[in-house]
């Protein structure tokens, strides 16, 4: 969906350095995923602390994470698939005790069995982040990639990584190619608009802030989406818009603490003063 980002020059000056707030990342914000077929689950699983984004197999996993058989739904409106796990993958109770390294073994020694166990792979990915070991986790998920090529989650694990290793343009080509895959991963598209608002690309994480928002997607905390959004926009000079964004996150959350501290700011700077001349004029100047 196209949007018109309005003139930038509003008469206030540029403020990117001066309304930098400290936002945190809001990818943290989406705490549920639908796909482009309203009736195709697109779940956020939370694993034992760790976010783990999947497609069909996100409810599978959790399940047997919780030793339970599983339903989901596909994208016919007609088809749906069940799947009963007999027990929990093997290393699954492992992790949920935080013995990583016979959970990795036992994924391990299940993988060379069952090599096309794509469940158990996103399992050892977990395992390898849990002990910060990221080459591996990176590995396993382009193993994931070789046994589905499709997979837009793998590529958006593989850019959060790149992320955590200080690899901004490499996390930006894996977000968008998990965009490319299924053009309604939320998920895919707020880390991405991190990514290149790090940059230095305000316009197009404004873009992509937008679009999130006009997209309506379930689970998503809006009102931090908006002060992301908010920041960009006062990067570019467009603080009334900023100031507008501000509100409506107040709207949908007023206890938003970000989200007042950086509105008040900007009405602080926007202040307006009247000034009497000599010749009994008056004048109105706005402060920077």
């Amino acid at each position: 969906m196209c949007h018109t980002i309005p003139a930038r020059n509003h008469g206030y000056g540029s403020r990117s350095a001066a309304f930098s707030s400290g936002h945190r990342p809001v990818a943290a914000s989406v705490q549920d995923e639908w796909g482009g077929d309203s009736l195709a689950v697109r779940r956020l699983l939370l694993a034992l602390g760790v976010v783990l984004l999947l497609g069909g197999g996100a409810v599978a996993i959790a399940a047997s994470l919780r030793g339970e058989s599983a339903t989901t739904t596909s994208t016919s409106a007609v088809e749906t698939t069940s799947t009963t796990l007999g027990e929990a993958i093997p290393g699954t109770s492992d992790i949920q005790s935080g013995d990583l390294a016979a959970a990795q073994s036992k994924l391990e020694a299940h993988l060379e069995v069952n090599p096309q166990d794509k469940q158990a792979r996103y399992l050892l990915a977990l395992v390898y982040e849990r002990g910060l070991d990221w080459d591996g986790a990176m590995q396993v998920y382009r193993d994931i990639l070789e046994l589905d090529a499709r997979d837009f989650e793998a590529h958006f694990r593989i850019g959060n990584i790149q992320r955590r290793l200080e690899q901004p343009e490499e996390a930006a080509a894996s977000y968008e190619e998990s965009l490319r895959l299924n053009s309604d991963f939320t998920a895919a598209r707020v880390a991405l608009a991190e990514t290149v608002a790090g940059l230095g690309d305000a316009d197009r994480a404004i873009r992509l802030y937008f679009e999130v928002i006009e997209m309506r997607p379930m689970g998503v905390q809006f009102d931090q989406i908006r002060v992301a959004l908010a920041e960009q926009l006062v990067a570019v000079d467009q603080a009334d818009n900023a100031a507008l964004q501000l509100e409506k996150a107040l709207a949908e959350n007023p206890d938003n603490a970000e989200a007042r501290a950086l509105l008040d700011r900007l009405r602080g700077a926007s202040t307006t003063t009247t000034l009497s001349g000599v010749d009994g004029t008056t004048s109105t100047t706005v402060a920077d």
